[in-house]
């Protein structure tokens, strides 16, 4: 029984882990120079021969592990082959950026809300400046974005990105500022908003101090964010859903606001101005903490943990409000400063 076990038992397949080695090879040479990094755009023309060939590794280099070893050693050869001589092949269709520009006339909107879903590309959102249009967008990507509004005085409008090739845009290097990849989006100052942004992998600047919100979420992503937040003596509410990437939250020197915070890996910054009216309640801590400045203090809750409900000195005489309600701090830090 023993021999009949040994002569039949599988072997270990040595092509995925030969394929993590060539990758990281791969990656060295782009990061040397030797492969021009643009042409790393033909890898999504040869992905269908990796699904092949991981097809023949499972048919045969159970019985026969060389085979996997040689199925491996010739794919990483012929991907660096191509990469090397893509242009002499012609098989280098590295797209190249596109410009769109979208208007919204203001006309007769009483209110608006609005959906953006951020890409790879850095965005920067700002209010207008004597513009009778409600929405001016200037975006340059690679792929495709979809651009769509509805309604009447309540118009409803959204800005996302489509198709599967735009993706993979950071494989393309920098080139002069004139030309980079990036989403300018202005607002107008004169109606309110509904906003929400769900966040990617590029970094995102959204200054929205002079916009008028009724309402805004921030679903978070993993590249890097700032949001400035307006004031309002109406009120607002505001709600972010962190991510693993850093988010900085700039609140208003003057305003009525509810702040919602849900925690993730990343860290999360409120940046105070002074003489800010604040009170901070945590419902839930976590791994991560709350980190806080003196002129905070604790007025109710538990001595070393983090639930509980701080605020500044002279909270409840104050004019305006920001009440921030933290769910849950989760395992990234939630800093005050």
């Amino acid at each position: 029984m023993s021999n009949y076990n040994r002569q039949y038992r599988p072997h270990q397949s040595f092509f995925w882990p030969i394929m993590l080695i060539g990758a990281g090879a791969i990656w060295l040479l782009v990061n040397l120079g030797v492969i021009p990094s643009e042409n790393l755009w033909i890898l999504l023309r040869l992905w269908p021969v990796l699904i092949i060939m991981a097809g023949l590794d499972v048919l045969f280099s159970r019985r026969l592990p060389l085979v996997g070893v040689l199925l491996a050693l010739a794919l990483v050869a012929g991907v660096v082959l191509v990469l090397l001589r893509g242009d002499e092949l012609n098989i280098n269709d590295r797209p190249e950026i596109r410009t769109e520009t979208f208007e919204v006339p203001l006309g007769n909107t009483t209110s608006a809300t609005f959906v953006l879903d951020l890409s790879v590309e850095e965005v920067w959102l700002f209010p207008l400046e004597n513009s009778n249009n409600l929405i001016e967008a200037e975006i340059r990507h690679y792929g495709d974005v979809d651009f769509t509004v509805s309604g009447g005085e309540a118009k409803q409008i959204s800005l996302e990105r489509t198709g599967f090739r735009g993706w993979f845009s950071w494989f393309i290097p920098d080139v002069d500022d004139e030309v980079l990849a990036g989403w300018r989006i202005g607002l107008s100052p004169n109606v309110p908003f509904n906003l929400f942004v769900d966040a990617s992998v590029g970094r995102s600047e959204l200054d929205l101090s002079g916009i008028r919100l009724d309402q805004f979420e921030f679903d978070g992503g993993t590249g890097a964010s700032r949001v400035v937040l307006p004031g309002s003596e109406t009120g607002y509410e505001a709600r972010f859903d962190g991510s693993t990437g850093a988010l900085e939250i700039v609140l208003p020197e003057q305003s009525n606001l509810t702040l919602r915070l849900d925690g993730s890996t990343g860290r999360m910054i409120l940046s105070v101005p002074e003489n800010v009216a604040l009170q901070v309640e945590v419902q839930r801590g976590g791994t991560g903490d709350l980190i806080r400045p003196d002129w905070v203090q604790r007025v109710s809750g538990r001595e070393g943990r983090d639930e509980g409900i701080y605020q500044t000195a002279g909270f409840d005489e104050s004019q305006f409000h920001i009440f921030v309600i933290v769910e849950n701090i989760s395992t990234g830090n939630i800093v005050i400063e």
